[in-house]
């Protein structure tokens, strides 16, 4: 019952993130899952069983939210675009040199972002760094406890949101780690959603901040 409602969660977080909910947005879930899955650990499985139901329906409201926030934009987006009334017909203004198309980076990006998920499942943190050389002091502390924990780690990560400006791009990144508990030798998952700095060079895109 407790792997059932932990997939089912896992599940609703993944269609949030898909339609757009921002860490703030998934926030409140992501807490919910996570003393969701301490309890679990401790065999207190009424109190995780509501916790994990909690944390479901936290993500399905963020969905809905994102949802809506995107229909309200697309309506504005359309509203915006209905032209006005013509004006009496004038001699057409010279043509303008044809605008070089626009490249989506997010195929890159997300290359990107597999290498990183490959140098987490490495559990070796010069793999890491190579991956993200932003590395600060503090994560590396925190991933080297971490990868001390588990054993088999999966880490599957995907773009789910991307703003560019220039050479330089604002990501949203959702996915899970999925992990066998050192400890206890039991399958693990959790949810994982961060934001994260790409920068482009003369050699692509790299990753530069994680938070």
């Amino acid at each position: 019952m407790i792997r059932s409602l932990r997939s089912s969660a896992l599940t609703t977080a993944q269609r949030a993130a898909e339609a757009g909910a921002t860490l703030a947005d998934l926030s409140a879930g992501n807490t919910a899952f996570a003393r969701a899955e301490s309890l679990a650990t401790a065999r207190r499985i009424s109190e995780a069983v509501m916790q994990f139901a909690s944390a479901a329906s936290l993500w399905a409201d963020a969905e809905r939210l994102s949802r809506s926030r995107a229909t309200r934009d697309s309506e504005s987006r359309r509203v915006a675009a209905i032209p006005p009334t013509p004006l009496p017909a004038q001699a057409p203004p010279p043509a303008a040199p044809a605008a070089a198309v626009p490249v989506d980076p997010r195929t890159d990006i997300q290359k990107v972002v597999d290498e990183y998920a490959r140098a987490l499942e490495s559990r070796d943190i010069e793999q890491v760094k190579r991956a993200y050389p932003g590395l600060t002091t503090a994560q590396q502390d925190s991933w080297q406890r971490f990868f001390d924990r588990v054993r088999n780690l999966k880490a599957s990560l995907s773009v789910s949101g991307i703003s560019v400006a220039g050479a330089t791009a604002d990501v949203l990144v959702s996915g899970t780690y999925e992990y066998d508990n050192a400890g206890t030798g039991r399958p693990e998952q959790r949810p994982v959603t961060f934001r994260a700095t790409v920068t482009r060079d003369a050699n692509g895109w790299r990753l530069t901040t994680i938070r």
